[in-house]
């Protein structure tokens, strides 16, 4: 189990539930596309420092693990939160739709768990997020509210929260959850590679553009 220089034990988990099929382009098997976005998100998960990293789906998503790492049932946020709250002290939980996430991006979700109650990282150009943090056990306010990681929760979240202090804020990014989000791929950030594969012998343009 890894944990931080404080000793705070840190759980990042891919939810392969919000797949990036949709996204697929022309001459692309949507499945193989969601497969290829999803082992690539995990891949940024993996390679966070002082942090675990896992899964959420069907039993055939372990097979993308990297030894050490934990494969977790089905679930949304919160239930992931129960189900994980004695074992690690923060959870954050991202879509299987984002293989260029940055990792810090989710370092700094984790940063501001340390004095929060829990973190959303926004969608860019759409109206879900590209992370979830949730310090553990969860707090009374957050126990009981619907988070979905396709709609942006952080206004209705704010508004439960007990003060503005309990609900932050972090860095958005884009998803893929339609064709058109293909656009905001950056090829010159490294990584998504068994993405950049199947978009690479595909009829694909506008790559990059932001």
């Amino acid at each position: 189990m890894a944990t931080d220089p404080a000793g705070v034990r840190r759980l990042a988990v891919v939810l392969a539930r919000h797949s990036a099929a949709a996204a697929a382009p022309p001459g692309v098997d949507p499945a193989a596309f969601g497969s290829a976005a999803l082992a690539d998100t995990y891949e940024v998960l993996a390679d966070l420092v002082g942090v675990s990293s896992g899964v959420a789906g069907p039993p055939e998503v372990a097979d993308l693990l990297w030894p050490g790492s934990t494969a977790l049932p089905d679930l949304g946020p919160l239930a992931l939160a129960e189900l994980v709250s004695g074992q690690w002290d923060e959870l954050v939980v991202v879509p299987g739709d984002v293989p260029d996430l940055p990792g810090l991006v989710l370092a700094k979700v984790f940063k501001v768990l340390h004095r929060t109650d829990l973190v959303v990282a926004p969608e860019r150009g759409g109206d879900g997020c590209v992370a979830v943090g949730i310090r553990l056990p969860a707090a009374d306010w957050v126990q009981g509210q619907d988070i979905d990681l396709d709609t942006d929760p952080y206004e209705r979240l704010l508004a439960a929260a007990p003060s503005r202090a309990r609900c932050a804020r972090a860095p958005d990014w884009h998803r893929l959850r339609a064709p058109a989000g293909l656009r905001r791929l950056d090829p010159g950030l490294e990584g998504w590679e068994e993405t950049r594969a199947l978009l690479a012998g595909a009829a694909t343009t506008g790559l990059g553009a932001r």
